[in-house]
């Protein structure tokens, strides 16, 4: 992508020059024990007493590859974290279909109540029948504080006519119903954005949009790989990785408005062979303007990917270019989370899964003042022997008490990660 007016300049400063003061301390490094997850994904989410909770992609007590965990994080008065595995998916048995789900992804979110939900990619009843995988799950805490937690599948995808592998995030609207995305669909199309409605019976799900019904013509979008987020209105917002031009195109950002008669989809920015692929869900600020990333590669890596920021105008919606990130890799590379804008000073604060002084990726900063973009990098990932501090931080950063949390996909202490070697660690970041 290339800079337009809103990023004229760019000044790069790096964190050992002119920002020694950032430090990253690791909270936890998985595969610490033979039971423990591994690859955690998604990104975390803070309750109220100030225990972390997310999900590993792999590991778990079940198996050592794609089974994978929900775990819980708790502050020890010493400094130390101390962790609890609340479910081991997989659980189920069932062959290798895991009819309780298989392999976690998009993180979890939390309700007023202390429940978790999150969706896994794989598994589920019709994993077993129609090959067709994935599920949105329910995590309910113990009664008593020494019981286990209750996973409850509140959908199985899969059915003809609905989506099917989901990877993205959940998002509640102020009724209840759960909103996200499938990155495929069972019968025709191309991925799917989907409502669960709780009842007195069950939940049940609407199909909102489906994208690309009339393949080859993706040019409403292909496969989103990330949920969907809801502006004051009502109205969602989202990406697909692929699509906007054609089939295997280089994604779009498109916004579905509700009306009596259905959701009506409109694409707001369809992404060139410049950049693009998006993988990330998309985040307002204070005066409505929309932010998200494009990882910017594929095999052949056209470019590192950028940071994007589109404003709502009287005529649609305008793409201010985008900040991107240098093609040789020194100020990061491949974005694949959203970013989180700092209400108070309109920072951008985010990660890149590869790149930096050390290849093994960044956490950054974007301010802006007047029209020079000033990025500073908080800090270049695998610095210390043999990757202590992590590798690969592909999910996006949770802000607390003025302090960053996020999790890296590899590196830490950790052993015992199944063949690909994938660990992991949760990490602080303090600007």
């Amino acid at each position: 992508m290339k800079n337009t007016t809103y990023y004229a300049a760019l000044v790069f400063l790096s964190c050992s020059f002119a920002f020694g003061q950032t430090q990253e301390k690791v909270l936890w490094s998985f595969g610490t024990d033979p039971n423990d997850g591994s690859l955690p994904n998604g990104g975390l989410v803070f309750d109220k007493a100030g225990n972390l909770y997310g999900t590993t992609q792999r590991g778990g007590s079940v198996c050592s590859e794609d089974c994978g965990t929900a775990f819980e994080l708790s502050p020890l008065p010493d400094g130390t974290w101390q962790e609890t595995i609340l479910y081991n998916f997989c659980s189920g048995g069932l062959g290798n279909a895991c009819p309780d789900g298989q392999s976690p992804h998009g993180g979890l979110i939390l309700d007023a109540k202390g429940n978790l939900y999150g969706m896994t990619t794989y598994g589920g009843y019709n994993a077993s029948h129609d090959g067709y995988g994935g599920t949105v799950f329910e995590l309910s805490p113990p009664s008593a504080q020494s019981g286990n937690w209750t996973e409850t599948v509140l959908w199985n995808f899969g059915s003809p006519g609905d989506g099917a592998y989901p990877y993205g995030k959940l998002a509640f609207d102020a009724a209840g119903n759960l909103y996200g995305t499938t990155s495929e669909t069972v019968t025709s199309g191309l991925g799917a954005v989907f409502e669960l409605s709780p009842s007195p019976s069950g939940w049940t799900e609407k199909v909102l949009y489906t994208f690309c019904p009339n393949y080859p013509d993706c040019s409403d979008g292909e496969t989103p790989l990330a949920g969907v987020t809801f502006d004051k209105s009502g109205n969602l917002y989202g990406t697909t990785t692929y699509g906007g031009c054609c089939s295997l195109g280089w994604g779009v950002v498109y916004q579905l408005s509700p009306s009596q008669t259905g959701w009506t989809e409109t694409v707001l920015h369809r992404f060139t062979s410049t950049g693009g692929y998006p993988r990330s869900e998309v985040n307002f600020d204070q005066a409505g303007n929309l932010y998200g990333t494009d990882s910017g590669g594929n095999d052949n890596k056209p470019s590192c990917g950028g940071v994007f920021r589109m404003s709502p105008t009287q005529g649609g919606w305008k793409n201010y270019g985008a900040f991107s990130f240098n093609n040789s890799g020194v100020s990061g590379c491949e974005p694949w989370a959203a970013v989180y804008v700092d209400s108070t000073d309109g920072a951008v604060f985010g990660t890149t899964s590869e790149g930096g002084s050390y290849s093994a990726g960044t956490a950054f900063k974007l301010t802006q003042h007047g029209h020079t973009v000033v990025q500073e990098i908080l800090y270049d990932f695998c610095q210390e022997t043999g990757c202590a501090d992590g590798i690969e931080p592909d999910t996006f950063l949770t802000p607390s008490s003025g302090q960053l949390y996020g999790t890296t996909a590899s590196g830490g202490t950790g052993s015992g990660c199944g063949l690909v070697g994938f660990c992991g660690v949760v990490f602080q970041i303090t600007p």
